[in-house]
């Protein structure tokens, strides 16, 4: 699996987003492709992953590799009249994403403590002081927020190695071999 398929240069210039995604079309039905990346998952070890009913595939780099910041690519195959759609989306570990979540609920749910608090300190006639600690909330989930670009940045080649892997398996002839003359003009990328 070492050519580059056509479409990864998107994920380079996409814009930053918490979980990106993307969206590919191919000619070939969901379930030629869910056995190329059974098939291509058998033959390279590089990459991990599961193939799921009904039509999902999880993938992720292998254990050795992974750390805190390690992609793992979402994807789901559904059927069109054209063939299939491949839409795709990268995100953290699920351990991961909770503790995201949770900090994030965390400052929003200390920015409500801290107005309530505040208001009733006002309106009973005392110093609001507590309304000072509300802005700690706002610095707390951007700090959260800021983290995920950050893991992103430290996991982009990761990430790039998990698309390139995913592009690869749903492009091999059925014989196993690359289809010849990729970039394939029958595989569309679009960025969502």
């Amino acid at each position: 699996m070492g050519a580059v398929v056509g479409g990864t240069e998107e994920l380079k210039s996409a814009q930053p987003r918490p979980r990106p995604r993307f969206e590919l079309f191919r000619p070939e039905a969901p379930e030629v492709l869910l056995t190329r990346v059974k098939r291509a998952l058998a033959a390279d070890r590089s990459v991990c992953g599961l193939v799921l009913p009904p039509r999902r595939i999880e993938l992720r780099v292998p254990d050795a590799d992974r750390r805190l910041w390690s992609p793992q690519l979402t994807v789901d195959v559904t059927p069109t009249d054209e063939g299939s759609r491949i839409w795709a989306r990268f995100g953290p570990d699920p351990h991961v994403w909770t503790f995201y979540i949770a900090l994030h609920a965390i400052s929003v749910f200390g920015a409500f403590v801290c107005l309530a608090f505040g208001i009733s300190q006002w309106v009973a006639g005392g110093s609001p002081w507590v309304l000072y600690l509300t802005p700690l909330s706002v610095v707390l989930s951007g700090l959260v927020h800021g983290a995920a670009y950050v893991g992103q940045g430290l996991g982009s080649q990761q990430m790039y190695k998990v698309r390139v892997f995913l592009e690869e398996a749903i492009a091999q002839s059925d014989d196993g071999r690359p289809e010849s003359g990729r970039p394939s003009p029958d595989m569309e990328s679009a960025q969502v």
